[in-house]
């Protein structure tokens, strides 16, 4: 009897003979990314740099200034010597910014420093390719190149781009992008590697290395992430090792100014945080540390585009599956943001805005993460409304103020373009009368604007100039003080003048202090003599504000040997040189009311009281015009 004929005699249903099963629907292959040359989105992140560049033009790129003379001082005086010390700092452990960076392209930062510049615009363009090629598998090219390049569209990159020391930041990103990559390819050794150039850069690479076994897609298993977890430990182990013994060894410890300053340690350190949380958040908008008009308009603009996500949210179940696919990169960024931003906290209150870039690195994927999920469209907004601020940032200044633009920030990229500006004005000007100093030669600085001492790091400029560390500069009062002084020449500098610095000959200028002193003893017609002899001395007509001064006392003998007129004419041709100089109008005024141009005379007196209402000499004038015409009234009375 057959089964199927005993099954139905047992009342069961007859089983029918298994069919083969079909196979199952394979998912739809992806297709892997292109390979990084034939992407048009590697082109389109390498070129986010050109904004950058474009918001720089016309600057003095890659100018050293300041700290910059302390590593090029070491590197090209003194010899390299051991990578175990400062190299140049007294604060810091940084071998490869300080040491390797300087000993490697010292010759080029003082003989071509815009190419420092490129060079930094395109390592900073390399570090965003490398976490566009980390972000390219799981979040396609667009999003991956708008998360790369967040840190790049913001104005205050080009102190990063622009200055010299700041390999510092520019190393950092470039070696903790590599590192990213290397870990999201799974490439241990090379993830470890680049980890150990960051933290060689600069201390905030630990932020690089506590996330660094976190990053998304690094290990397929625990086991595997607790390998990279242990090689990165090792790492931090040894660098942390290596630094507490070169900073025994050398003595290295923070300046006072921020480690010891009342305000730092009398603020709490939550309040530290908020401090650098804001700080970044500026940046990130290029915002200036100080409040701004524009700033409502962008608050404004941030909540549009987080209500507008939100919006998508909570209608749309899509975009919610979205954002689950992009959390794990958006976490992590969220993550290096605040551990960067943490790390900010020491310097506090001296704030740079070029020091956010390292946290931008991790805003870019979080905010790319939040609004793409959404909708790509608004991370296209953001990056419009960022290229926009990019562009509505304050470009280098063109002429050297009396004192420093104050945006909030101890330096950044207005007043850094500043010290530049002199530096390369200062050097031009010496090397075009004095390609060579001899040995032991002393150049005075003379009139420098407030603050821009602070760029000539010492005698070191002047030494890495010249090659030749026998060679300082010296204060002008020391130089009155001591006129028998053989220096070389006057570095004069004239603030808000094109140049901005000219070159005084010593002996005209202590004929201009013997000049001065037969002024306070009335000798009149000496002051000329020895005026026309400091005029045949004085051949640079650009040192403008030796210039105003000789030209004016030689107004005052004038007026006060009866030649007004001719006093007038001097101190006519010298207010249209410079409006703002307080003395030479007080000459125009003073030879005015001599020649009994009443009305002229007191329009001078009012603009010298709007820029110099408290001046003894001011006063004495707006007396003695008064005086001059009370007795003209007097006189059109008796008549």
């Amino acid at each position: 009897m057959s089964g199927r004929r005993a099954a139905r005699r047992a009342g069961a249903k007859p089983v029918r003979p298994a069919s083969p099963a079909a196979p199952a629907a394979a998912p739809p292959a992806r297709r892997p990314p292109a390979a990084w040359f034939a992407d048009p989105w590697t082109w389109l992140t390498l070129l986010a740099a050109v904004p950058l560049a474009v918001r720089m033009a016309g600057a003095p790129w890659g100018e050293p200034v300041a700290e910059d003379f302390d590593f090029l001082h070491r590197a090209l005086l003194e010899g390299m010597g051991t990578l175990l010390d400062g190299g140049g700092s007294s604060a810091f452990w940084r071998p490869i910014p300080h040491q390797l960076y300087y000993a490697t392209f010292g010759r080029v930062i003082l003989a071509t420093p815009a190419l420092v510049t490129i060079l930094h615009l395109v390592c900073l363009a390399t570090a965003a390719l490398f976490v566009q090629r980390a972000l390219r598998p799981s979040w396609g090219g667009p999003m991956a190149c708008a998360a790369a390049t967040f840190p790049l569209l913001a104005e205050s990159v080009r102190t990063l781009a622009s200055w010299p020391t700041q390999f510092v930041d520019v190393g950092l990103a470039l070696a903790s992008a590599l590192a990213v990559h290397a870990a999201a390819q799974r490439r241990t050794w090379l993830a470890l590697t680049g980890l150990g150039l960051a933290l060689l850069c600069k201390e905030v690479a630990v932020v690089t290395g506590v996330l660094l076994p976190f990053v998304p897609g690094a290990a397929r298993d625990r086991r595997e992430r607790l390998r990279l977890g242990a090689g990165t430990a090792a790492v931090l182990a040894a660098w942390g090792a290596a630094t507490l013994l070169v900073r025994r060894a050398a003595g290295l410890e923070l300046p006072d100014r921020i480690a010891r300053s009342p305000e730092a340690l009398g603020t709490p350190w939550l309040a530290k945080f908020l401090w650098a949380l804001e700080g970044n958040a500026r940046a990130a908008l290029s915002l200036p540390r100080i409040p701004s008009p524009e700033e409502p308009v962008l608050a404004w603009f941030v909540a549009a585009l987080a209500i507008l996500a939100g919006v998508v949210y909570a209608t749309d179940r899509k975009a919610r599956t979205r954002f689950g696919r992009m959390a794990p990169w958006g976490a992590w960024g969220l993550a290096w943001f605040v551990l960067a931003t943490a790390a900010l906290t020491p310097i506090f209150p001296s704030w740079q805005p070029n020091r956010s870039h390292h946290a931008a690195m991790g805003l870019g994927l979080t905010t790319t993460a939040a609004l793409a999920a959404a909708h790509p469209s608004l991370v296209a907004i953001l990056a419009g409304g960022r290229l926009v601020q990019l562009a509505r940032a304050p470009s280098a200044p063109t002429r050297i103020s009396e004192k420093p633009p104050d945006a909030g920030a101890f330096m950044d990229y207005v007043r850094l373009t500043r010290l530049q500006r002199f530096m390369r004005a200062a050097r031009g000007a010496l090397a075009r009368e004095y390609p060579t100093l001899p040995s032991g030669s002393i150049v005075v600085q003379h009139n420098l604007p407030h603050g821009l001492e602070y760029a000539l790091g010492g005698d070191r400029a002047l030494q890495c100039w010249y090659r030749d560390s026998t060679l300082r500069w010296m204060r002008f009062d020391d130089f009155r003080a001591h006129r028998e002084t053989p220096v070389t020449v006057i570095l004069s500098a004239s603030a808000g003048h094109v140049p901005p610095v000219g070159l005084v000959h010593p002996d005209a200028m202590r004929g201009l202090f013997l000049a001065l002193e037969d002024m306070r003893e009335h000798r009149y017609t000496d002051v000329l003599a020895l005026l026309d002899r400091v005029d045949s001395l004085q051949r640079d007509t650009t040192a403008v504000m030796f210039r105003m001064r000789s030209q004016g006392l030689r107004g005052y003998a004038l007026i006060a040997t009866g030649r007004a007129a001719e006093a007038e004419s001097v101190a006519a041709r010298l207010v249209a040189v410079d409006r703002r100089d307080v003395l030479v109008r007080q000459v125009l005024c003073q030879a005015l009311s001599e020649l009994g141009r009443l009305d002229e005379a007191y329009a001078q007196l009012d603009t010298l009281r709007a820029r110099a209402p408290r001046d003894s000499t001011t006063l004495l004038l707006e007396q003695q015009l008064d005086d001059l015409k009370a007795r003209q009234a007097r006189a059109n009375r008796e008549r």
